[in-house]
Parts: structure tokens; C-alpha cells; sequence
């Protein structure tokens, strides 16, 4: 039984949440935009672009830290039984200095 528990756990864990009704996908955070757009987005990022630079470009991030330095943008979903990758940006007094695409990994931060 313990095997079905977790199984199903697993199953749902990886389940996307949809808006009832517009059938559109909800970004996971506090994310603006679908994965997908911030995909085809994100090749307009340079270093050197503004919070708000990065903002018209991308749109809100699903996490930020406390400092406000380093922003993740999330698929929709849960890198559980798909593999999947974020995207990671890095900002130094207010300024983007990196960002990369990273590997999820169940228990590791990115």
C-alpha cells in the first residue's frame, strides 16, 4: 500500500495547475508569463539590464531571494517526473551580472 501512497504522491506532485476558466496555464510563484514565453524572452537578456529592464522583458519571477539578487523563473511543472531546468538570473547592486539555465533537482536549490 505504501507503494500506491507514494506513486500517487508523485503523480499529483507533477500535475500543473490550470485557471477553470481559461483552460491557460498558472505560472508556479509569483511568476507573470508561462515557461515557454520566458523561454523565447530570455534571448533578449544582456548583463548590465535594470531590474526594470529585466521586468519588461520577463515579467515577475517565481522566487526571489531576501536581497533581491538572484531571481528564478520556474516551469509549470514540478521537475518530479519530468526532468526540467529554471532559469536563474544573478544582479549585483541592481544590475544583471549572470544568468543561466539550470538543472532542477528534487532537494537542491538552484
Amino acid at each position: 500500500m505504501s507503494r500506491l501512497f507514494l506513486l500517487a504522491t508523485l503523480l499529483l506532485a507533477g500535475c500543473v495547475n490550470v485557471d477553470p476558466d481559461t483552460g491557460k496555464t498558472i505560472p508556479r510563484g509569483g511568476q507573470k508569463y508561462e515557461f515557454e514565453y520566458v523561454e523565447k524572452q530570455a534571448k533578449k537578456l544582456r548583463n548590465g539590464m535594470s531590474y526594470t529592464d529585466v521586468l519588461l522583458v520577463l515579467g515577475s519571477p517565481a522566487e526571489r531571494d531576501r536581497a533581491n539578487s538572484q531571481w528564478v523563473y520556474l516551469p509549470e511543472r514540478p521537475a518530479v517526473l519530468i526532468p526540467g531546468r529554471a532559469l536563474r538570473l544573478e544582479f549585483e547592486g541592481g544590475v544583471l551580472v549572470k544568468h543561466a539555465y539550470h538543472p532542477i533537482i528534487l532537494g537542491q536549490e538552484l
